[in-house]
């Protein structure tokens, strides 16, 4: 059985933009973590909350859902925030 992989830092660094990105926009739509959970399938609020820390990698399916949920294109979650919406 082959070692498990560890994440690189560059691995570890996009898990951590996802997940501000995942905060930012749930911030947006005023929704709390529970709230964002149900509406994208089920998720629970801890899996959301380990998503936004960047503790856990979410799957392309997950991206998928939370996008839905917050009314985006799953691409938001993977590029930069607009300026605008920062400020």
């Amino acid at each position: 059985m082959p070692a498990p992989r560890h994440p690189t830092d560059q691995q570890l660094q996009t898990r951590r933009q996802v997940g501000e990105r995942i905060r930012t926009w749930r911030h947006i739509r005023r929704y709390s973590q529970e709230r964002l959970g149900e509406q994208a399938g089920g998720l629970d609020r801890r899996t959301i909350a380990s998503f936004e820390a960047g503790r856990t990698p979410p799957t392309l399916d997950d991206l998928v859902a939370i996008a839905a949920a917050l009314g985006i294109q799953p691409d938001a979650l993977l590029r930069p925030l607009p300026s605008d919406l920062l400020s």
